[in-house]
């Protein structure tokens, strides 16, 4: 419901977000069309954590469930358990009272990972005919529109990383371990959760290594507010990177991040600017990261030309995106008006 979950003006700034980060050209309304979409066909069901309702599409005057709806069930069901044992409802309301998801994949992707496990015990038990019929009862949901790669990004975390480092938790564990993991709010609150670096490189998880905070300093701006501000982890430059730079390189830039934190800011004719910070966790990580920035900006033809501009390298277009790094941070600046830059110069090795 965008009306309730976005406050006035809020969807709008999302979406230009988008676009000056290169990931998109739709208006707000057209991007709204393709998320509803993308929820209408990416998914054979669901389990929603709020409502605990599970929904399974079925055709009208369906009495029995085939295979492949049971199959789904089984997958959902797992859900319905872990928001019964671990306050994964409670977790997801404290989430949303905060306007805060950056909790979110880590434990995310762990719930799908063991929802997957037992899932797969259950196809396994099913004799040869039976995974045939099965098999063959697979919808053909088929997107009514073409929409962006960028989408299906946070699900290649839930349903490729999440289930490899979950057979490491089960190898070293069992289920009781994954069980331990999915318990973590329960038992240590909300920021205990894993992190999206650690779904990514299980030697993070193990080590339990946490993202450093990253203190970022508000820019004065004559005539803009800041307006939002936020943590950045390792899935958002995966998100952010890899249409333009592929998954390999985005995903080795985003394991060795240390932290990062943005700001953004709006005038009021609705123009954003946005100002972003980045710390690695050694000289090398925070090296890849700067570098994967600098491809991905290098990358893209909407920019029609670079420059050198006050320690960093300036693309300039519809959008111009100032990159730079001091050894210590990269730090990133967004802006559709060139002659901020000039005006923001002094703030900018600082913020």
């Amino acid at each position: 419901d965008f009306d309730e979950d976005y406050e006035e003006g809020e969807w709008e700034r999302a979406v230009l977000s988008e676009n000056m980060w290169g990931l998109t050209e739709a208006t707000p309304d057209e991007q709204k069309n393709l998320i509803v979409e993308f929820q209408r066909c990416a998914s054979a069901g669901s389990y929603n954590l709020l409502d605990r309702i599970l929904r399974v599409p079925i055709q009208k005057g369906q009495t029995k469930l085939n295979l492949w709806e049971q199959r789904v069930i089984v997958h959902e069901l797992v859900h319905s358990l872990q928001g019964q044992h671990f306050m994964i409802s409670e977790w997801y309301q404290e989430m949303k009272d905060l306007d805060d998801f950056s909790y979110y994949p880590g434990l995310r992707a762990l719930m799908e990972a063991q929802a997957e496990i037992v899932e797969t015990r259950w196809t396994d038990a099913l004799d040869q005919y039976d995974r045939q019929q099965m098999n063959s009862q697979a919808p053909n949901i088929v997107c009514r529109v073409s929409l962006p790669s960028y989408f299906y990004i946070p699900n290649d975390l839930y349903y490729s990383f999440g289930p490899q480092l979950a057979k490491e938790i089960v190898k070293k564990s069992k289920m009781s371990g994954l069980n331990d993991a999915l318990s973590v709010y329960m038992n240590s609150g909300l920021n205990t959760l894993p992190t999206s670096e650690q779904i990514y490189d299980s030697e993070k998880y193990f080590s339990d290594e946490r993202y450093q905070t990253i203190e970022i300093s508000t820019i004065e701006i004559e005539g803009y507010e800041l307006v939002d501000e936020g943590n950045l982890g390792a899935l958002d430059i995966v998100y952010l990177l890899q249409d333009t730079i592929g998954r390999v390189e985005s995903t080795r830039a985003a394991i060795g991040i240390g932290g990062g934190s943005w700001k953004d800011y709006e005038d009021s004719n609705g123009n954003l600017l946005m100002s972003v910070k980045i710390s690695g966790d050694t000289s090398k990580d925070l090296s890849e990261i700067y570098d994967a920035y600098i491809l991905w900006a290098s990358e893209q033809s909407r920019f029609e030309s670079v420059e050198d501009f006050n320690g960093g390298k300036l693309f300039k277009g519809s959008t111009n995106v100032w990159i730079s790094t001091d050894g210590k941070f990269v730090r990133l600046f967004l802006t559709q008006s060139e002659s901020i830059l000039n005006e923001v110069s002094q703030q900018l090795s600082s913020f």
